[in-house]
């Protein structure tokens, strides 16, 4: 991804590798609320007439969340509830790089009145070397809101905390791990406004490398994408984001 800002738009490595990568956002998981809500309502319906909601219910997250069929070369799956992070796993010091470091575990923003998870990942060449052979795992969150304009806070906040937050921060997802940087990346035209970052981990985290992530809002709903390579994760270096899986995203939520 090219480094750019927000976008608002329309009104072998080894074989051990390639099974440690999909395993790590599995770490840390606690006993926390992370607003996600776990039904149809979330804390949000205590607070506000079903009614009066734009939110979509987790019943229908689950038809609009990708599917195998949905795009050619990718394996999905629902994850399991203990490889489900929450806020309080991805916890940071900084508050201004709390969204920043959520997005990075594949934890909802905010306060969603719903939230559905898919785990992704690219399905390997066989053929290739040892250098060339890699895995992508993608996290992928759909949550939806009681309005537009909390989807837009939260990927307002999101785009401050990038800008905020490009020297490095304290994330607790997997111990005590230090982004060396946060580089904002060049938004995918999706939905009515997005946002993409990279960021590149050190100290605990550092087996992960680099964690490309997308955000994009189509009104009140938000999709997040967190991807981390079986190959960067060896050798630190750069990846391609899988951006078929937001363009098919994009197309569930038309």
């Amino acid at each position: 991804m090219n480094s750019s800002g927000i976008r608002r738009s329309r009104p072998r490595a080894g074989a051990f590798v390639a099974l440690l990568v999909p395993l790590v956002f599995a770490a840390g998981c606690g006993d926390s609320d992370d607003g996600s809500g776990g039904g149809e309502g979330g804390e949000a319906s205590a607070s506000s007439s079903r009614r009066a909601s734009d939110a979509l219910t987790a019943a229908r997250l689950e038809k609009l969340a990708l599917a195998e069929s949905d795009v050619e070369g990718f394996l999905v799956r629902k994850p399991a509830a203990a490889e489900i992070l929450t806020q309080r796993d991805a916890r940071t010091g900084e508050a201004d790089c709390a969204e920043v470091s959520q997005v990075m575990w594949g934890v909802a923003l905010g306060k969603p009145a719903a939230t559905v998870h898919r785990r992704v990942t690219s399905e390997p060449d066989l053929g290739a070397t040892d250098t060339e052979f890699t895995v992508s795992t993608t996290t992928v969150s759909l949550s939806s809101y009681d309005s537009a304009d909390q989807a837009r806070t939260a990927i307002e906040a999101l785009s401050g905390g990038i800008a905020g937050c490009d020297g490095g921060f304290q994330t607790g997802a997997l111990g005590t791990g230090e982004p060396g940087e946060v580089t904002e990346g060049s938004a995918p035209d999706a939905g009515e406004e997005a946002v993409a970052f990279t960021a590149t981990l050190g100290g605990d985290t550092d087996l992960l490398g680099p964690v490309k992530a997308v955000v994009f809002r189509h009104g009140s709903t938000l999709a997040q994408f967190s991807t981390v390579s079986s190959n960067a994760a060896v050798s630190g270096g750069d990846f391609d984001f899988p951006t078929a899986l937001v363009e098919a995203q994009d197309a569930k939520l038309g």
